[in-house]
């Protein structure tokens, strides 16, 4: 008897405490224009050059991930071991590099791409391990709205910015890949530093490609890096770095498109990735900043490309 009422206890513990599934709605910008080290003038303005990306995150499970994760509990705050949903709206661009003086790219220069999408990412998660399976569907061409975004951009501050010629892009393609990414939390001093290395494979018309890194947090008050804490009322400044590397068999941006004559430069094999940033997280709130820099991927790519992100998100429960 006193077995089955401690078990009706440990069931009911959350619900005793009114533990509510946390909800993040994230704002991220890539942007070389953030590349705050340069003088504006200096920033690229080329390659990948921008990234609008909005995620929902706290939607409960997809229901195609149960076949992954079947029988485990909805994260809520304090979890140890749960499952969680997130969907993602988004729109990158790619664009060859230009002179200020000189609106046409040259012979080998990188078509014009944009991107508009739509995903949807299941995770389990436990206290070492991340395991999340994305699913991508989203358009090329003209329906991207790349070249309306960018113009649109530019006409803000048209002294800092290269002129654009959208006559060669890739064209229009429906787009769809599945992504495998897997993380996990191999050193941990608590509240002060973390290592976490990550596996990632991506198949699809727009990418396939396999993807190893590593990034590393130092910092104060450090949360745990995907699991929803019991408390949020400390204060989290954290140092982030981390490299990663690339294997690639295809890149719809790079190699044209999949069914039709296009542009097309061809891409590296391999590319390797670098970032430093800063984040800072009081209360339901959260603030980072991200540079990167990617070496060369195809033949005529500069040698390394550097871009930013912008992060912020509010947290909320229900």
């Amino acid at each position: 008897m006193r077995t089955t009422i401690r078990a009706l206890v440990l069931l009911c513990a959350p619900l005793i405490a009114g533990a509510q599934t946390p909800h993040t709605i994230t704002l991220r910008l890539d942007n070389d224009a953030f590349n705050f080290w340069m003088m504006p003038w200096d920033r690229p303005d080329g390659e990948y050059t921008s990234g609008v990306h909005i995620t929902y995150d706290g939607i409960g499970p997809a229901g195609w991930s149960k076949r992954f994760w079947p029988v485990q509990s909805l994260c809520v705050r304090g979890s140890t071991e749960c499952i969680s949903a997130s969907a993602e709206i988004g729109q990158d661009i790619y664009t060859p590099m230009l002179r200020t003086s000189d609106p046409l790219p040259g012979e080998d220069a990188r078509p014009n791409a944009g991107w508009l999408f739509i995903s949807q990412s299941a995770r389990a998660l436990r206290q070492a391990r991340s395991d999340e399976i994305t699913l991508t569907l989203g358009v090329t061409g003209p329906p991207s709205l790349a070249r309306f975004t960018q113009r649109l951009a530019h006409s803000a501050a048209p002294e800092f910015n290269r002129p654009t010629d959208w006559s060669r892009q890739i064209g229009f393609e429906p787009g769809v890949m599945a992504r495998y990414q897997q993380r996990r939390r191999v050193l941990s001093i608590p509240g002060l530093f973390e290592v976490l290395p990550t596996v990632t494979a991506t198949v699809g018309n727009v990418n396939t490609s396999a993807e190893v890194g590593v990034q590393s947090r130092i910092g104060w008050h450090l949360r745990h890096p995907w699991l929803p804490e019991s408390s949020t009322a400390s204060t989290e400044l954290a140092i982030v770095a981390g490299v990663s590397g690339a294997a690639i068999a295809r890149d719809l941006f790079l190699d044209g498109n999949t069914f039709r004559p296009s542009p097309r430069v061809g891409h590296k094999p391999f590319v390797g990735t670098g970032e430093l940033g800063l984040q800072v997280r009081h209360k339901v709130f959260t603030l980072a900043y991200r540079a990167y820099s990617s070496s060369r991927a195809y033949d005529a790519g500069p040698a390394w490309h550097p871009w930013s992100s912008m992060i912020g998100s509010v947290t909320f429960d229900r």
